[in-house]
């Protein structure tokens, strides 16, 4: 197996030299989309920043959401960072094409390293965003970080889209398909689409196990739902840690190679566990099925985590020094 190094921020950045960075992440209402930012512009030189403003769909949240989104944009001016670097606003189902623009633009404004925070990224924007920055031969150095929250809200999402593959992730088209799952959060998404998911010959499951406690209530009321009152031979189950991506991935690089179909993805648990699906996925064309809220809760998560006393703020390399580190081979 390869060596992924993964951990705290500051724990993984000590792992190299200190250099100029590119930082791309979400300007969101969490207070902890700005966390990363903020520890890293601590730990290291961002010589640019590109911050997305996603809009929601109109909602009863839209006057909370306006405010907290102006709030966090005086926060980041107050931090130091340069107002022109947020992009404001881009509607959360924008084009594909749009966001492979931004992702242009970002690698042609970066030396040879960049940081990309998935903390508050919807997953549309994430995967494409991630396939775009991996392949970039100008980036020798790629990062991902990921920050957790103190707690999650009761009601995150709703009003998702009919299950769909997310933009750029349609796959081969070939039948039949072994699905992959990713168990966490939107459990009634989940829920309203298990006919669907049930069509596929096999359907394994990652459970993020360990998990931290606000992610645990959630994973086994997801899981009660996706298989009761369903035949349990369908389902296999596979634990990985809810944090850990390099692990996820090596499973899923497993479950290929065990397969006699092509794999498809259904990314509905904690994001390091999605960023493996997505780095397997664009590397063998696999689809990736995501119904994507229309409306978040702006109160989506309490807080910044902690860990060891310090931020729960992680960093996962993915290219160091040109090296690719989560190559399919």
């Amino acid at each position: 197996m390869t060596y992924r190094p993964w951990g705290l921020l500051d724990w993984a950045l000590n792992l190299t030299s200190r250099r100029s960075w590119t930082f791309v992440g979400a300007l969101g209402t969490e207070k902890r989309s700005l966390a990363a930012w903020s520890w890293f512009n601590e730990l290291s030189d961002i010589s640019h920043s590109r911050l997305l403003e996603i809009r929601d769909f109109p909602s009863r949240y839209s006057e909370l959401e306006n405010k907290l989104l102006d709030d966090r944009f005086q926060q980041f001016v107050r931090d130091g960072g340069n107002p022109k670097q947020v992009t404001r606003p881009i509607e959360l189902l924008t084009e594909l094409h749009r966001i492979v623009a931004i992702a242009g633009e970002v690698v042609a404004a970066t030396a040879d390293s960049l940081a990309i925070d998935i903390t508050s990224l919807p997953k549309r924007f994430s995967f494409p965003l991630l396939r775009y920055f991996y392949q970039a031969e100008g980036i020798k150095n790629l990062l991902i970080t990921y920050t957790l929250p103190e707690k999650y809200s009761d009601d995150l999402c709703e009003y998702a889209t009919d299950w769909l593959p997310l933009p750029g992730f349609h796959g081969l088209g070939t039948n039949p398909e072994t699905l992959v799952v990713g168990i966490g959060f939107m459990v009634e998404n989940l829920q309203s689409h298990i006919a669907t998911i049930n069509r596929h010959e096999a359907v394994k499951v990652l459970i993020p196990l360990p998990a931290p406690l606000s992610i645990l209530h959630r994973t086994w009321e997801s899981i009660y739902r996706l298989e009761s009152p369903r035949s349990r031979d369908k389902f296999e189950h596979y634990r990985v840690g809810a944090l850990d991506m390099s692990s996820a991935f090596d499973r899923i690089v497993s479950l290929s190679r065990e397969s006699d179909s092509s794999l498809s993805f259904a990314p509905f648990g904690p994001k390091p566990l999605s960023a493996a699906m997505c780095l397997f996925a664009f590397q063998r064309d696999c689809a990736v099925y995501y119904p994507q809220p229309r409306i978040y809760n702006p109160d989506y998560s309490v807080g910044v985590g902690t860990l060891e006393g310090k931020r729960a703020i992680f960093g996962y390399w993915l290219k160091h020094n040109e090296t690719e580190l989560y190559n399919v081979t």
